[in-house]
């Protein structure tokens, strides 16, 4: 046993040296304009100009584009993230995965995967009680990508960061706004923290009502169709309704969380 665990470190170990010794490269790619028009070559993002540059495959031409004029970039994973999501999921210790997904960052800061990568950052960081390192990792995209602050993938770490890091202030407006202008999941993650912050800011069973009532049960009713938010809000449900010595309703919760996403962590809890 103790042989198959050091041979399994070993193997998560090379996995983030691998990942970490790859040097920056090109990031070659498609660009597709709001004419639909597409350019494949070599994209890159100016911070000083807020332009993108992209040099065509064919020819010398380097061609500049202000964001507004950028509908999308199809970019292929990095091989190094993919390296350390799988790294992580079998358990190497989170703070290796620091140096790598910086790099990651920075080799593709706006062009797709910084998202990704910035998450699985804050997430790290959060993990090892490191909240201002959160939001500073994220704060980073922000200034030149603001929406990312309340739409896409990056945004619930944002919050998490941003709740731990005693920001209320910051994250409400956030999180109203990924409310009434998010996509669907967006927005129901922004109404588990609603009701995060309802309960951070107080135990007491008047807030494990207007957690409910506002965040989770909304979750549950009204966005039962986005099944990766489910077992999160059955779960903070359920401990909601405990608190409110409602333990039939608590235990209808837990119910729908063990029979229908048994397999997450939430359910193990």
């Amino acid at each position: 046993m103790k042989m198959r665990k050091c041979k399994a470190i070993a193997v998560i170990a090379a996995m983030f040296l691998a990942a970490g010794a790859v040097t920056a490269a090109d990031v070659i790619g498609v660009m597709v304009l709001k004419n639909n028009k597409r350019m494949e070559g070599t994209i890159t993002w100016n911070s000083r100009r807020k332009v993108y540059t992209i040099k065509k495959i064919t020819g010398k031409v380097t061609l500049s584009m202000r964001q507004d004029q950028v509908v999308g970039l199809i970019i292929p994973k990095p091989k190094k993230l993919t390296s350390v999501e799988a790294a992580l999921r079998k358990g190497a210790s989170p703070t290796a995965a620091i140096p790598v997904l910086n790099s990651i960052i920075d080799d593709y800061f706006m062009l797709k995967w910084d998202k990704t990568a910035t998450r699985l950052l804050a997430e790290v960081y959060i993990q090892n009680n490191q909240a201002k390192e959160a939001v500073k990792a994220c704060e980073r995209l922000i200034g030149d990508n603001p929406e990312a602050a309340w739409k896409g993938e990056m945004a619930p770490s944002y919050w998490a960061a941003l709740l731990k890091a005693e920001r209320p202030a910051k994250l409400s407006g956030l999180i109203e706004n990924a409310i009434k202008t998010g996509d669907r999941i967006t927005s129901a993650h922004a109404l588990l923290m609603r009701g995060d912050m309802l309960r951070k800011e107080s135990d007491s069973t008047e807030n494990a009502r207007k957690a409910l009532r506002d965040g989770y049960l909304r979750v549950v009713t009204l966005y039962s169709r986005e099944k990766s938010v489910q077992p999160e809000a059955l779960y903070k449900a359920a401990k909601c309704f405990d608190k409110l010595g409602q333990t039939s309703r608590a235990d209808q919760m837990r119910t729908t969380l063990k029979s229908e996403y048994g397999s997450s962590s939430w359910a193990l809890k």
